[in-house]
């Protein structure tokens, strides 16, 4: 690299687009953020498409952003995919190992993981990730890397995660038409993993729950392995659209309100008769509102959304045993008092989410919110330039989902 390398990340939010630009000097541990945008997000609803124009609209605009503060050019980019229509499942592989000697090579471990990925998915559906959890050599569980082993037989164990083909495609051509290059799709709660969470953090055990706009994820790992995803049907604008509809006001001031004056109960003393003055937002005089109202609605949607966490943390059985605890990200992790009733519910120690293992880190990329397009940026650097040691063994299909480049990537991830 005679000349610094740039990486770029695209999260095409329902809530914003938020563009990170970053640069890799020769020899450099960690990429340098060059430049970041951001841009009010339209066309999307739960992750997908639904207005292509206002779509491409809005990356044009945090593009533009971006590349005013870094003083370049975005031609290429990773982009985040998410939404309900991502899921996942288990599935495995098995083969005899092939020399004389039993001694297991590169060739067998990609053998079985091409085994393993062969899944029979709808003709509307392609494999986005391809996720190696497990190693079984004679019966032998858990076997990290194989390599150089002696076995008879090698079984494989790998979460696969896939989407709807016409939902990945579009988000495809959003980018593509602003004249950027999409590097690779990556499901975003990876992404975002591997900007908040440290090493030690996924070896203990930890969940990680980014509070998005119109969706949210929650992703499980343990011994440095993911464990558990799950996308959850309620985000941040589910509390404004309440409020919207308990102060008969528009989208837009619900959201100023959310902003300004909500919290949840767990910060305040309900037993207090306090008032919120609302006359300027809403456009009326004299329109003095009980706090403990507001509270109450903002309660109601967190409380029914963290049933939802611990419905998936009960399947992944992990209830009350996340040593690390829970790292939360997105938009919605402003919300005043919500770490203390995440704390409360989940009885795990909660932290606000930080970006790691990246330079140059402005204000705005160190926001919360920005956890998925910075992760995005640290996936290039893993992927094409890094040591992918880090990543555990996370395989991709690059957006075109198609498995024949899952053996290539793997050889390069293993840990």
């Amino acid at each position: 690299m005679s000349k610094p390398y740039l990486l770029s990340g695209i999260d095409i939010g329902n809530s914003e687009v938020k563009v990170v630009i970053a640069k890799v000097e020769r020899d450099a541990i960690r990429p340098e953020i060059l430049g970041v945008g951001a841009a009010p997000s339209h066309g999307l609803r739960r992750g997908m498409v639904v207005d292509m124009e206002e779509t491409i609209n809005d990356v044009a605009t945090a593009v533009q952003r971006a590349e005013a503060t870094a003083g370049i050019k975005l031609k290429r980019a990773y982009v985040a995919v998410n939404g309900l229509h991502i899921k996942s499942q288990i599935s495995r592989g098995v083969i005899a190992v092939s020399r004389a000697d039993n001694e297991i090579s590169q060739n067998d471990i990609d053998r079985v993981l091409q085994a393993a990925s062969v899944v029979s998915l709808p003709a509307n559906r392609e494999i986005v990730h391809v996720v190696p959890r497990n190693f079984i050599i004679d019966g032998t569980e858990n076997v990290k890397n194989p390599l150089g082993m002696k076995g008879v037989r090698l079984e494989a164990e790998v979460l696969i995660i896939d989407g709807l083909s016409p939902y990945l495609r579009n988000l495809v051509k959003c980018v593509n038409e602003n004249g950027v290059e999409v590097a690779g799709l990556v499901f975003a709660p990876l992404a975002a993993s591997l900007s908040v969470l440290d090493k030690s953090q996924r070896e203990y055990g930890v969940a990680h729950l980014d509070f998005g706009g119109g969706t949210s994820t929650l992703t499980v790992f343990e011994e440095a392995d993911l464990i558990h995803s799950a996308v959850l049907p309620i985000g941040s604008r589910h509390i404004t659209n309440d409020l919207a509809m308990a102060l008969r006001t528009s989208m837009d001031v619900a959201e100023r309100i959310k902003l300004e004056h909500a919290t949840t109960g767990m910060t305040e003393d309900l037993r207090k008769r306090e008032t919120i003055d609302l006359s300027k937002l809403m456009g009326e005089d004299n329109f003095i509102l009980p706090k403990k109202q507001l509270i109450r609605v903002v309660d109601a949607r967190v409380s029914e959304f963290l049933e939802l966490v611990t419905a998936e943390l009960k399947k992944a059985s992990r209830v009350g045993m996340l040593p690390a605890g829970v790292v939360v990200s997105g938009g919605g992790a402003h919300l005043p008092g919500l770490l203390a009733v995440i704390k409360d519910t989940l009885r795990a120690p909660v932290k606000l989410a930080r970006p790691l293992h990246l330079d140059g880190v402005v204000d705005a990329a160190a926001d919360p919110s920005f956890a998925v397009a910075t992760g995005l940026v640290l996936w290039g650097f893993e992927t094409e330039i890094g040591n992918t040691k880090s990543r555990g063994g996370v395989s991709s299909g690059m957006g075109d989902g198609l498995l024949g480049k899952v053996v290539d990537w793997f050889k390069n991830f293993l840990p």
